[in-house]
């Protein structure tokens, strides 16, 4: 009985210790560890080597009790061979993703990514288009869609006549491989152009916004950096009233529906508080790329001090069961 006492007692005053310990996500990081977190992460899975982490039932006993603290935001692609937390070798509460044909960012996915960086606080917004995108294809060749389809890669369209006006003489292929950064950068565009939220936490760096390329093939992610005109964008946001009008407008047969002049040319440049954002992307970038061959920490109070810890309950629970509870038993 006393025996079975005893390792009762050390089950339940360990468990949650345990969850603690392994759970290196739950702390709020910097924007350049996020980044050096996710480039890190990619590099294991493309070198085979993922090590499939905050997954156990500690992990999820702490994200139940504790809540999420993920540290990225991640908007791509809902294609199936865009596994966001297996590409970046990232476990249960590490990710806040939002998946949507075409990494678009429309209505709802502005609104669930503001729900991750202003409500969860994640330092990290990463717009994750592909290789081989199916809606990009689409879009540049002129396929026919149906349904609801043509409302939601209505929202590329301005990303492939850009895409086709900056280099007439591409083929379709390499048209196709353009249009799928600019697709990116159109989202951005979005994202920044008409969240109030995110574009004052990018301005004084609460947050880096970057662009990334998902090669399916290799399975490594080449991180874009910032839009090359950041500083101009988080110089004017729309107001979401006419954002909403904006992104629920009709659709257009012909020419692109959200032609420059809908994407709000900013007409108040904030030039401090963008270039201080473009300079924390820059340094957050040129971190997460300088430092992907170093081992990632393990967060928490370290697997060494754990065991310590533990040592030093297992005496204590001991000594309060054997002195206390059951003198008798001397």
């Amino acid at each position: 009985m006393y025996i079975k006492r005893l390792v009762l007692v050390f089950l339940l005053v360990l468990a949650p210790l345990a969850a603690m310990a392994s759970a290196p996500g739950v702390h709020p990081v910097s924007p350049e560890k996020g980044l050096k977190m996710l480039t890190e992460g990619n590099l294991r899975f493309a070198l085979g080597q993922s090590t499939h982490p905050n997954t156990s039932f500690s992990r999820r006993l702490l994200t139940t009790t504790e809540g999420q603290a993920p540290f990225a935001t991640v908007i791509a692609c809902s294609d199936s061979r865009v596994p966001v937390e297996i590409l970046f070798d990232q476990g249960v509460g590490d990710l806040f993703v939002i998946k949507v044909a075409g990494n678009v960012a429309d209505t709802d996915e502005i609104g669930s990514a503001e729900y991750g960086v202003d409500h969860l606080g994640t330092p990290v917004l990463m717009v994750l288009g592909h290789t081989y995108c199916g809606a990009v294809t689409a879009v540049t060749t002129g396929a026919e869609v149906h349904g609801s389809i043509p409302a939601l890669v209505d929202n590329i369209v301005p990303a492939v006549e850009k895409a086709r006006h900056e280099h007439p003489d591409a083929d379709t292929s390499e048209l196709i491989v353009k249009a799928i950064e600019a697709n990116i950068w159109q989202a951005i565009e979005d994202l920044l152009g008409k969240s109030h939220a995110i574009a004052d936490r990018a301005k004084d760096g609460r947050v880096v916004v970057v662009g990334a390329v998902y090669d399916i093939l290799t399975g490594k992610v080449n991180i874009l950096g910032a839009h090359p005109r950041q500083t101009e964008l988080l110089g004017g946001v729309t107001p979401p009233a006419h954002a909403d009008a904006a992104m629920h407008a009709e659709p257009a047969k012909d020419v692109a529906v959200h032609a420059e002049p809908a994407h709000a040319e900013p007409a108040h440049a904030e030039p401090a508080d963008a270039a201080h954002a473009e300079a924390a992307v820059e340094k957050a970038t040129a971190e997460g790329h300088s430092e992907t061959a170093e081992a990632p920490s393990s967060g928490g109070f370290g697997f060494f001090s754990f065991i310590v810890f533990v040592l030093l309950l297992i005496g204590a629970v001991f000594v309060l069961d054997k002195k206390i509870l059951n003198p008798d038993q001397d």
